[in-house]
């Protein structure tokens, strides 16, 4: 009886720290899928922030919009959504695949693929108009899966650079004499 008083009292630290690695991988993710979202609108509409920006309609109504808004209103709460719904993701990455996916890059990747996966089918697929991110209406379909790759890259980055901060010093230093 002592393991299962000692597991639920273990519980609310699990949660908490699964709550922080989240929040750190989503944000990772938030980045790299932003940041391939702003150089495929750059390249296809001359104007970086149109994803972004559409993100707001989510909160307004209405159709996703093109424009900054008023002292660049819609881009910094379509990147705060993003990064919100990016966290949301990691912590489904980090709860099915976490401790697998930081002990190798190809299961990190493959972990990651799969979220990004399932992020995209609920974005696209699940969930009615009003939710979905808007990025469609101004990103064509190749640089749509650019920032769906880039969302699983970023939860597989986060995963092996978690991996490294957390390895014994000997493996971190692979060259190093012993």
């Amino acid at each position: 009886m002592p393991e299962l008083r000692r597991d639920r009292e273990d519980r609310p630290r699990h949660r908490r720290r699964l709550i922080r690695r989240a929040a750190g991988t989503g944000a990772v993710a938030s980045v790299a899928s932003a940041a391939a979202a702003l150089v495929c609108s750059h390249l296809e509409n001359g104007h970086a922030a149109r994803p972004m920006n559409a993100v707001t309609h989510i909160v307004d109504g209405g159709e996703p919009p093109a424009h900054d808004g008023c002292n660049r209103r819609n881009t910094a709460l379509g990147f705060a959504i993003h990064t919100a719904a990016s966290v949301w993701w990691a912590a489904f990455y980090e709860g099915l695949f976490g401790r697998a996916a930081r002990r190798s890059p190809a299961r990190a990747l493959g972990a990651g693929a799969l979220i990004a996966g399932a992020a995209y089918l609920v974005d696209y697929r699940v969930v009615g108009r009003r939710f979905q991110p808007g990025f469609e209406r101004y990103l064509s379909g190749r640089s749509m899966l650019a920032v769906y790759a880039a969302l699983a890259v970023g939860f597989a980055a986060a995963s092996m650079l978690r991996s490294r901060q957390t390895a014994p010093k000997a493996e971190r230093q692979p060259h190093a004499r012993r």
